[in-house]
């Protein structure tokens, strides 16, 4: 059986989503990117984001290993 990562490689083709991706996604409870904002802020969703430039309007991206760790632990959690 294949890690929760090698999985998401295998979907995903890349290295990193963006916020809304991820949202979308594995969020669909969740209506905006801001309000997915306020609850990794809020450290109610255990995601690390990151921005590739610091303008304020830069686009916020999860890195796939990140995404796998949080998906695994709340798996976890559910068992």
């Amino acid at each position: 059986m294949s890690s929760t990562l090698e999985q998401l490689m295998a979907q995903w083709k890349a290295s990193s989503l963006t916020l809304d991706q991820v949202r979308e996604h594995y969020f669909p409870h969740i209506k905006t990117e801001k309000r997915m904002r306020a609850l990794i802020r809020e450290g109610k969703v255990d995601l690390v984001t990151y921005k590739h430039t610091e303008s304020r309007l830069a686009c916020h991206w999860v890195r796939l290993k990140d995404l796998a760790a949080f998906l695994d632990k709340q798996s976890e959690k559910a068992a």
